[in-house]
């Protein structure tokens, strides 16, 4: 008997709550059609030329457009400065962070430094190397022009004496 009694009270509470989903589907085709009807005696009225003039003067005399009207337009400028805020702020930062002298210098930015201070030390060497090497060319090449030089001279008097 125990048993009758709760399964009759599982199918009476699923029968309510498929009766409350059918009468929520019924409020919300209902909504619609409403909405529906709304829209489209608007779009009648606004399509006849003539009732559609007296429409729009009637909505622009109106002082709750107006008042709207002005509401709508300083949320839009808010919106539209609070974006321009955010946007500047990060186009400002966004450059401050490429300048090598700016006011603050990111972490990538110091490393590269050493690291360029490391390959700039590193070049120096070499460069003050390869100086030393062509400042000894330099030298031998001198050493070997006055050589040439002895020579030139030695056979122009070798020359000079067969004559």
């Amino acid at each position: 008997m125990t048993e009758t009694k709760a399964s009759r009270q599982a199918e009476e509470t699923k029968s309510n709550e498929q009766n409350e989903e059918q009468t929520v589907e019924n409020r919300h085709s209902m909504n619609y059609a409403l909405i529906g009807g709304v829209v489209g005696a608007g779009i009648g009225l606004l399509s006849n030329p003539g009732t559609g003039k007296k429409v729009v003067d009637s909505l622009g005399k109106s002082e709750v457009v107006k008042a709207a009207s002005k509401e709508l337009r300083r949320s839009a400028q808010e919106l539209l400065t609070e974006q321009l805020i955010i946007t500047l702020r990060q186009s400002a930062a966004g450059y401050m962070g490429r300048l090598e002298g700016g006011f603050q210098v990111p972490k990538k930015k110091k490393e590269e430094a050493s690291l360029n201070s490391d390959l700039k030390s590193e070049e120096k060497d070499k460069v003050s190397a390869q100086s030393a090497e062509l400042e000894d060319i330099k030298e031998e090449n001198k050493n070997l022009g006055e050589r040439l030089e002895r020579i030139e001279e030695m056979l122009s008097h070798l020359v000079e004496s067969k004559k």
